[in-house]
């Protein structure tokens, strides 16, 4: 039952082709302890069973259903739904991801005047093993410009998101770690809660040693909106994480000199056993 006192959390939920997967992410999201919930699924162009499966979902669950013939793309998909949305917060799922039943009320009750966002620890899902992902507390965007140290997906205000423009169209890639720097930029830093309250499913990349070419023209398209922001540390960190995501050797010396003294144990970790 809805609760009028608190206010409406609005979820996007963008997906294509995913019908085996969308319905334990949407079911996430009926779990949730917080009400009142407002749940928005943009259907992208899908031509697997999730038109069939939605319908289905709809008949117990109340829940909005837009529909573009032709795949806009994820975060087209969003912006349209974070447009509609009535809640004064929104929250974004992956349809291949999902919650624990607690994640919106914890978000909610760390939410603060003064923070852009919140965000928690993931659950990475690999298939053959996990790994929870733990996360700085308190996520500035001198943070950011080395690496995106959120994730995917936060809760934050409706305004917040229109105020910065929303998710930029025109990225193929890294639109999640745009937008996340142009908000805290504009409202000031993100708050994560060191509590596991997302699993991120990464089965489809477990076997991908290199990132995808489509996805690494987005990462330096992003890393160019933003470099002059970025100090020389900041960029020669970036250019280091690029040449990795590109399959490219990398020597210990230049790892020693790329990589702040911060992160040195991370990226030792990485190039000793991943």
């Amino acid at each position: 039952m809805s609760n009028p006192s608190k206010p409406l959390v609005s979820v996007y939920l963008p997906t294509h082709n995913r019908s085996k997967s969308l319905e334990r992410a949407i079911q996430s999201v009926f779990n949730q302890t917080w009400k009142p919930i407002e749940l928005i699924v943009v259907d992208d162009g899908s031509d697997d069973q999730t038109h069939d499966l939605l319908s289905k979902l709809q008949k117990s669950h109340p829940f909005r259903i837009i529909r573009n013939t032709v795949p806009a793309g994820a975060s087209a998909s969003r912006n349209t739904a974070i447009q509609l949305a009535n809640g004064e917060f929104v929250a974004g799922l992956d349809d291949d991801d999902y919650w624990t039943s607690h994640r919106i009320e914890w978000m909610m009750q760390e939410f603060r005047d003064g923070l852009s966002a919140v965000c928690s620890n993931d659950k990475m899902d690999y298939g053959d093993k996990e790994i929870v992902w733990k996360k700085k507390r308190t996520i500035t965007l001198q943070d950011l410009l080395y690496y995106n140290r959120v994730g995917n997906q936060v809760l934050t205000k409706k305004e917040y998101i229109l105020g910065v423009g929303g998710y930029d169209e025109s990225l193929p890639s890294a639109q999640d770690y745009d937008l996340w720097i142009r908000l805290v930029q504009e409202y000031g830093p993100i708050k994560n809660i060191p509590k596991t309250l997302q699993v991120v499913s990464m089965r489809e990349n477990q076997h991908r040693i290199t990132t995808s070419a489509g996805k690494m023209e987005g990462y330096r398209a992003c890393f160019e909106k933003h470099r002059n922001k970025m100090n020389s540390l900041q960029i020669r960190y970036q250019f280091y994480r690029m040449k990795l995501a590109s399959g490219e050797k990398v020597s210990w010396i230049e790892l020693f000199k790329s990589v702040p003294s911060g992160l040195l144990i991370k990226e030792i970790t990485r190039k000793l056993f991943l």
